[in-house]
């Protein structure tokens, strides 16, 4: 009796909560790459509610998916010299924290790379003896401050970064006895930040695609690329310099079935490292699933154009 009234209060706030819960994301995550929780999510998908890890080396790999916090509790990381912990984040869009998007705690350490941590309280919070590294993010309209840091114990390395528009500052200091008076506090390498507007294609509706003049682009790490070669940006969605449509393999201007061929051999048989261009649903594997949607895309102006026919030996009856 007490698993089915579980069970049913799960799906209630399962219900509720509109979509899927990080949490039963991370619980329903194994070991890989060498991590002990590798959390994947799928590109364009919304990812509801806040997570709490104690231990363990854990990475969120987003594809550019949205965890909306929905102004509750954000992500924290605690550790002690008893249980280690480290949390890596990429490609991950963090929204909507009532009181930080991404927190860090005790000893805990861990690499933030290429997200968005948008209208938050804070964008990413520090305590005590953690050491963080952030990289390639932006920090766009969080309410207070866009990284605070409480004492000066933690160590914080902010490179490639963009903060705009967060309420009272890009970065403060809670300085120890100080009570709730903060001061300014500058990242302690500083490589290329950058303090302006990212120009979303359209923040409201978390559209976190580059219109074509953002100063993101190419604003990343020099030392690291996009999947189209160019400098990588800064923040989860890369701007593709080539305009190359995904499924263009022979990059020849077309998707055509020569794309399937390559899509096949190269990316499914051969397994070839440089298959970005065959990943169309962005879930970082080539799949039959791409060759479907490929093979979609390619038939849609047949369908169209059998449609419009038909349509029109039918009006010639009336």
């Amino acid at each position: 009796m007490k698993s089915l009234i579980l069970t049913f209060i799960s799906i209630v706030y399962l219900s509720v909560a509109g979509g899927t819960t990080l949490q039963s994301i991370f619980d329903s995550s194994g070991t890989g790459n060498g991590y002990d929780k590798l959390v994947i999510l799928s590109q364009d998908e919304t990812y509801t509610g806040g997570l709490g890890i104690f231990e363990g080396n854990v990475l969120i790999d987003g594809n550019g998916a949205i965890i909306d916090l929905q102004g509750g509790s954000g992500i924290w990381i605690y550790a002690d010299e008893n249980y280690s912990a480290n949390l890596d984040i990429q490609y991950c869009n963090i929204i909507n924290g009532a009181y930080y998007g991404v927190s860090f705690g005790g000893t805990s350490t861990g690499i933030l790379t290429n997200c968005n941590f948008v209208r938050n309280d804070f964008g990413i919070k520090l305590y005590d003896f953690s050491e963080v590294e952030i990289k390639n993010c932006n920090l766009i309209e969080n309410t207070v401050y866009g990284v605070g840091i409480y004492s000066e114990f933690p160590t914080c390395n902010i490179n490639y970064t963009n903060a705009w528009g967060n309420g009272e500052a890009s970065w403060m200091e809670n300085c120890p006895g100080w009570g709730n008076i903060w001061t300014p506090w500058e990242p302690e390498d500083g490589l290329g930040i950058i303090e302006t507007n990212p120009l979303f294609v359209n923040l409201d509706q978390w559209n976190f695609d580059y219109q074509d003049n953002s100063p993101c682009i190419d604003a990343g790490d020099p030392s690291e690329e996009d999947p189209d070669g160019s400098i990588r940006d800064i923040g989860t969605n890369w701007f593709d310099d080539q305009e190359t449509a995904l499924g263009d393999c022979n990059e020849d201007g077309t998707q055509n079935v020569i794309d399937v061929i390559i899509m096949i051999n190269n990316c499914i048989l051969e397994d070839d490292e440089n298959c970005d261009c065959g990943d169309l649903n962005q879930d970082g594997i080539v799949n039959i699933l791409d060759i479907v949607n490929l093979v979609n895309i390619i038939l849609s102006p047949w369908i169209i154009s059998k449609r419009y026919s038909k349509n029109n030996s039918i009006n010639k009856w009336y």
